[in-house]
């Protein structure tokens, strides 16, 4: 029945959905009747409904209920001769009927293996108003029970869902469950849906209203998704339902929606969980350790993960691998001083977000225990221990005048140690394209405390690259400790024609004033000379144009024979 049916929405020729009409109609018999039942038409996905007919039966009504759709059409396999088809629409106006244009019928006598009746195909009737609708079917008296079933696909731009973050939740755990409501993929707002939670097979729940202010259990405010918070007390199978009325400019537009949740014993159950400050040299804290107890149902391996999040939304993890043994599991996990500062950068309270524990010991792994806003930890970044060696700034680049031109680059990277001693330091260089500039070492003698490292980078190093020159991979090895930077900062866009010239003239670098040299001046005519200094403007008027070539030529020399400039 199921690939009969997904043929069907396949939109195949009604003569390959007749095929299977007579192994069809066998099953029929089985199928619960849904006579006089009132369905509601679900959006952009089919929605199937049958009905009984007995024998002595002349006429077949099915009602349905339809809410917002821009489309409707059907499908229906009557496996009676002689059937006729009428649809009616809310106000009882005829929206299709047997012999009309856009109703087909494609009778089970003329495939290879006939079968009685055949199925009416209604075209998709636009903007088909809201409201309760009927299809009624007429057909000489049935002599025997057979099932009508009919495919109804409705097509709207307003769509519903349910949005929870698991199918499979604990016993214990306050879960936050929304619902979703779009039109043409944009949020709908100022609604008030509601959700219900109920056991299966249990009768409704009473429902909640969800919010979307980005309060309580919804996360962030104006985004269609309207949320409420549950509490599972209970192991079981659990139907959530949500539903929304929609004003439109055509009337209100209802949307249900519906999701089934399983509810699990925790194989861990909480025993304690105790948040301690570590305590480091001279009073500081070194670290927050979260250590965590259970009682456990029986023995087995598990993996925990730990969240710290601080008031400004950013996260560090820990992970940690444990055994329970004889009912009893314990694990720990230490958020350093330096992550904190590092990854988290603001004062506490730092909140133990999620504790989520997985059983890892079958051949899946299954949530053992969860728990949000474990507690928290109020300590301001000054009351956490510093690092053997810290960066506690960005560097800075300064140029280095000589003659009007950049002569050197000045690198200033500031350093924290807490013992003095000699330092191993050093970093890369590289300019625009990826061109590596090379390493720079700059070892020395630091203080305890705030050192200004400042290197100097003389321009003939630079002179045939463009900048901004990046300084990465910067390593500070002493006192017992290391601290590594991949990225360390940038100087200004330099360009290489401010760079002090080695020889005057020189402009392609290769030791020679030549033809090479003066066809870059030609490159470059009439473009107004960089500040400060710029090598191709050899007369220094501002400008780079056909004086500075005819002065190029005045300079002309060969390599090794080119004066050099002090």
């Amino acid at each position: 029945m199921n690939n009969f049916f997904a043929h069907k929405f396949g939109r195949p020729t009604a003569w390959r959905w007749l095929l299977s009409l007579a192994t069809v109609m066998a099953a029929m018999l089985f199928i619960t009747a849904a006579h006089a039942q009132v369905a509601q038409v679900a959006m952009n996905t089919p929605t199937t409904l049958s009905a009984q007919i007995n024998p002595g039966m002349s006429r077949l009504t099915l009602p349905f209920d339809l809410s917002g759709a821009s489309r409707l059409s059907l499908d229906i396999i009557v496996p009676v001769d002689g059937a006729s088809l009428t649809l009616l629409a809310p106000d009882g106006a005829v929206a299709a009927a047997s012999g009309q244009a856009g109703v087909n019928f494609h009778p089970g006598a003329s495939l290879p293996r006939p079968a009685p009746g055949g199925v009416f195909e209604v075209a998709a009737i636009s903007a088909p108003p809201n409201g309760r609708w009927t299809l009624v079917l007429e057909f000489p008296a049935a002599g025997y029970s057979t099932v009508v079933i009919a495919t109804l696909r409705a097509i709207s731009p307003i769509q519903a869902g349910i949005a929870v973050e698991r199918s499979t939740v604990l016993v214990g755990e306050d879960v936050s469950i929304g619902m979703l409501l779009t039109n043409n993929g944009q949020p709908i707002l100022g609604q008030a849906p509601q959700i219900s939670v109920s056991p299966v097979n249990a009768p409704e729940s009473a429902a909640q209203t969800a919010i979307d202010t980005g309060t309580g259990p919804d996360g962030l405010a104006n985004d269609g998704l309207y949320s409420i918070d549950h509490l599972f007390t209970q192991a079981g199978s659990y139907q959530i339902r949500g539903r929304a009325s929609i004003a439109t400019p055509t009337g209100p537009v209802v949307r249900q929606a519906m999701h089934r949740i399983t509810v699990l014993q925790p194989t861990l159950t909480q025993a304690s969980v105790q948040l301690n400050n570590l305590a480091g040299a001279g009073g500081c804290v070194s670290g927050l350790q979260v250590s965590l107890r259970f009682d456990a149902s029986g023995d087995g391996s598990y993996a925990a993960q730990i969240q710290l999040a601080g008031s400004n939304g950013r996260v560090i993890e820990s992970r940690a691998a444990f055994e329970a043994v004889g009912g009893r599991a314990s694990s720990s996990a230490t958020f350093s001083a330096k992550d904190i500062k590092d990854r988290i950068g603001i004062d506490g309270p730092y909140s133990v977000r999620l504790i989520e524990v997985l059983d890892v010991g079958g051949d899946d792994f299954v949530l053992a225990f969860r728990r949000h806003n474990a507690g928290s930890f109020n300590v301001p970044l000054s009351g956490l221990c510093a690092q053997p060696v810290e960066l506690p700034g960005p560097l800075s680049v300064t140029p280095v005048l000589k003659s009007g031109f950049i002569g050197a680059l000045d690198i200033n990277i500031p350093v924290k140690v807490t013992v003095s001693g000699f330092y191993q330091i050093s970093y890369k260089v590289f300019g625009a394209g990826g061109k590596d500039l090379g390493l720079i070492n700059a070892s020395r003698q630091l203080s305890a405390g705030v050192n200004n490292v400042t290197s100097r980078l003389a321009s003939e190093a630079l002179a045939n690259s463009d900048g901004p020159y990046r300084i990465v991979s910067l390593l500070v090895l002493g006192g017992g400790a290391a601290e590594r930077l991949s990225q360390v900062g940038a100087s200004a866009a330099i360009s290489r024609w401010q760079h002090f010239p080695r020889i005057t003239g020189d402009l392609n670098g290769d030791g020679s004033v030549d033809a090479a040299d003066n066809a870059l001046i030609t490159q470059f005519r009439n473009v107004p000379a960089l500040v400060p200094g710029d090598r191709r403007d050899l007369n220094k008027d501002g400008v780079v144009n056909l004086l500075d070539a005819r002065a190029l030529q005045r300079l002309a020399c060969r390599a090794p024979n080119c004066p050099v400039n002090p």
